[in-house]
C-alpha cells in the first residue's frame, strides 16, 4: 500500500510593496469643504452672468447682477475722491430709499446712462430756456446734487428726476460747469466702493500685454507642477528600486534556502520509498 506524504509549504519572500496611505478623516473633510466652496461660487457667478444677461436691455446694455454693478471711472471729474482709472462698485437701491437718503443729507454718488446731458448754470425744472441737451449715450458717476419730484409722472415715466455734477473744480463736468439731469430710467446705482488698485489691475489684464501674461501664467504653473510631479515619482522609483536591493540578499537566501530544502526532502522521501520497497521484498521471500 503505497503512502502519501504531504509536502511541507514554502513560504514566498515578504512582498516590499507598501500599503498605500488612506486619507486623514480631517483631509477628506477640508477638500469636501473647499470644493463645496468652489462649486457654490461657481454656482453664484453663473447665476449673475444669466441674472445680469436677462436684465441687461433694461439697464442699457449693462450687466447689473443682482443690482450690483462694476465700473472703471474713465475721466478725472470725480477727482480727487474718486481718482481716474478706479474701479467702483455700485449698487442699484430703491429710488425711494435714495431720495430718503439725499434728504437726510447723506453725501452720494450715482452712476446712470447719460442720454442727455444738460448745460446750464443750475437746473430749474420748471424753466426749461436754460436747459441745452447733447445726448453722450455713455455710464457716468457723478455727485448727486439735487432730487426732484414729478407728481404727475408715473414711476417709469419720469417721476422721479435726479441732477449731478462732477466735485473736480477743474473738470468741464463740475458744479460750475455742467450738470446732468436725468430720471429713474437712466439710473444705474449708487456707489458703494472704490478703488484704484483695482481699477488699474483691470486695465492691465483688458491690455494686450495682460492677456498674454493671464496665457503664460497658467501654462508655466502647469509645467512646473507636471515637473515636480515627473521628479517624484522618479525619486519614488528610485527609492523602490534601493529599497528591492537592500531586501534582495535576505530574499534571496530564504528562497534559495527553500528551494534546497524542497529538493533534500524530495530526494530524502524517494530514496524512502525505494528502501520501503526493498525491505518489503526481501520480508516476501
Amino acid at each position: 500500500m503505497e503512502e502519501t506524504i504531504k509536502m511541507p509549504e514554502v513560504t514566498n519572500a515578504p512582498s516590499s510593496e507598501k500599503p498605500k496611505k488612506k486619507k486623514s478623516k480631517a483631509r477628506s473633510i477640508i477638500e469636501w469643504i473647499l470644493f463645496g466652496f468652489f462649486g457654490l461660487a461657481c454656482a453664484f457667478i453663473v447665476a449673475g452672468l444669466i441674472d445680469g444677461e436677462v436684465h441687461k436691455k433694461e439697464n442699457y446694455g449693462q450687466s447689473i447682477r443682482f443690482g450690483i454693478g462694476s465700473f472703471i471711472v474713465l475721466t478725472n471729474s470725480m477727482e480727487p475722491e474718486i481718482p481716474k482709472d478706479s474701479a467702483i462698485i455700485t449698487y442699484k437701491e430703491e429710488v425711494k430709499t435714495v431720495q430718503n437718503r439725499f434728504e437726510k443729507g447723506t453725501k452720494m454718488d450715482i452712476t446712470f446712462f447719460n442720454t442727455t446731458s444738460i448745460y446750464t448754470t443750475g437746473f430749474i425744472p420748471d424753466d426749461p430756456t436754460l436747459n441745452t441737451p447733447i445726448r453722450t449715450d455713455r455710464v457716468m458717476t457723478h455727485r448727486l446734487r439735487e432730487f426732484h419730484v414729478n407728481p404727475d409722472a408715473k414711476i417709469g415715466e419720469g417721476r422721479y428726476i435726479f441732477v449731478t455734477t462732477g466735485i473736480n473744480t477743474g473738470g468741464e463736468q463740475s458744479l460750475e460747469g455742467q450738470y446732468q439731469v436725468f430720471t429713474e430710467n437712466e439710473y444705474l446705482g449708487t456707489v458703494k466702493v472704490t478703488n484704484v488698485f483695482l481699477g488699474k489691475v483691470f486695465n492691465f489684464i483688458v491690455s494686450a500685454w495682460g492677456l498674454i501674461i493671464m496665457l503664460l501664467v497658467p501654462a508655466a504653473y502647469l509645467i512646473v507642477v507636471s515637473t515636480i510631479d515627473i521628479f517624484k515619482k522618479l525619486k519614488e522609483a528610485e527609492a523602490e528600486e534601493a529599497a528591492a536591493k537592500a531586501d534582495a540578499p535576505e530574499g534571496g537566501k530564504l528562497a534559495s534556502a527553500n528551494a534546497e530544502e524542497r529538493e533534500r526532502l524530495k530526494k530524502e522521501l524517494l530514496d524512502e520509498m525505494i528502501n520501503s520497497k526493498k525491505e518489503g521484498k526481501k520480508n516476501d521471500e
